[in-house]
């Protein structure tokens, strides 16, 4: 094999830690992506963004009727703050916040099954609730195993306004729930931070058609709690692998590389890198995304937004190889779609199964001849098409796809949204 597994496993360990978007973790990571690329020969520099981070003071909820009790919280990133005082309110269940869910629920705290999604989100203001409680995991989770989860709304929540949540335990919320809990006390306060956090940036210059781009992209930050092993160490320490090796085997096609950072806050790296360069964007022919690599246990996965034609290949090109993969022709919510609104095509490479977006997310669920295996179809099917006597894949997307990225970038935005030129 080219792609060295227990390498890249030696690179993974180096970056898994914590490493939120706009924090000096993530600028961590980023400093030690740039000394390996340095390692063989590879010259890289960060691309730096601003973003809006928060930090929370104080969050609590407090049952004022028919019992008082308090419960652990954490406050809802960006949602604001209440007064000084705190704010009390009746509390009512909301379930999934749906329009029949939410009836008669002005000025009213209302508790949620889950994250409040964009959807929800505009509706809880539509209606003018006074606050959300969101419930995190399961009613079996063990607090002492488990953490509760740090939300956060985006800039498509913020249009409608902001609106005073916090997330609770699903046990406790059971527990309010039986015991009638039916007012509470909300306190929360909370600061927004604008910050920088950046991206990693190299070319590999083509050597017959430099002028002909092919980026490459996998995001390098992490959520809280978690050491980001999986999600998305794993497809960064692969992307490295794939840089090392078109170092020494001069690519037809230039290559760019970008480990995306805040991706996990709404893919806020790769939007970025894609409005930076919209002056050479006409020779992007197309973009390569791992996200999610590795597990001793799950199942490649490849997401094609792009031509059907790339879901045949992939698929020959694996059974050739005697690598199972899951081929799906759709939209895949990571680094792909900045482009993908540009009208540029993406396949998207993961391997799903090993634990994400929690504290499970760690090394030892991670094995060094999956990221080989996964690496290596990439390089496969990579080292074909870069190096295609005429590039084989149309700079095009069909219908279905167009219709998908047009839906997805609305629900992500909030609004509806003037239909890109390439998306038409």
């Amino acid at each position: 094999m080219s792609i060295n597994g227990e390498r890249a496993m030696d690179l993974l360990r180096r970056i898994s830690f914590e490493r939120l978007g706009g924090t000096a973790e993530e600028d961590k990571a980023a400093d030690i992506l740039i000394s390996d690329l340095a390692t063989f020969g590879i010259s890289a520099a960060k691309e730096k963004f601003p973003v809006t981070n928060y930090r929370i003071d104080q969050a609590r909820l407090t049952v004022t009727k028919p019992y008082s009790q308090e419960y652990s919280v954490t406050g809802y990133g960006r949602t604001g703050s209440t007064d000084e005082d705190g704010l009390c309110a009746e509390l009512i269940y909301a379930g999934d916040g749906g329009e029949v869910d939410l009836h008669q629920s002005a000025g009213k705290a209302v508790i949620l099954n889950s994250r409040v999604s964009l959807e929800i989100y505009e509706r809880l203001c539509k209606e003018k609730v006074a606050a959300f409680v969101s419930i995190s995991g399961n009613v079996f989770d063990n607090p002492q195993d488990t953490d509760l989860h740090h939300f956060s709304i985006r800039e498509g929540h913020l249009k409608h306004g902001q609106i005073p949540g916090v997330v609770l335990r699903a046990k406790d919320a059971l527990e309010l729930l039986e015991r009638g809990a039916s007012e509470i006390r909300l306190e929360l306060f909370q600061e927004d931070l604008p910050v920088q956090s950046c991206n990693v940036v190299c070319e590999i210059t083509g050597s017959l058609f430099p002028e002909e781009i092919i980026v490459y992209t996998a995001h390098f930050d992490s959520v809280h709690y978690s050491s980001g092993a999986n999600d998305n160490g794993a497809g960064s320490v692969i992307l490295m692998e794939l840089c090392r090796y078109f170092a020494e085997h001069q690519p037809q096609r230039t290559l760019r590389f970008v480990w995306c950072g805040s991706e996990e806050y709404g893919l806020l790296g790769s939007f970025f890198h894609v409005a930076e360069h919209q002056e050479d964007l006409d020779k992007v022919k197309l973009v390569i995304n791992v996200d999610v690599a590795g597990g001793f246990i799950g199942r490649n996965s490849t997401i094609v937004t792009g031509p059907q034609a790339l879901v045949d290949v992939i698929d020959y090109l694996c059974k050739e190889h005697g690598i199972a993969m899951q081929l799906r022709h759709d939209v895949y919510s990571s680094d792909s779609v900045p482009f993908a609104e540009m009208g540029i095509p993406g396949v998207n490479f993961c391997r799903f199964g090993a634990p994400i977006h929690n504290r499970f997310d760690q090394l030892q669920y991670i094995s060094a001849d999956r990221l080989a295996e996964l690496g290596e179809i990439v390089r496969i099917f990579s080292e074909r098409t870069i190096n295609a006597a005429v590039f084989p894949v149309k700079r095009e997307l069909p219908d279905n796809i167009k219709k998908s990225m047009v839906k997805y970038l609305q629900n992500s935005r909030g609004e509806k949204m003037e239909i890109p030129v390439a998306l038409k």
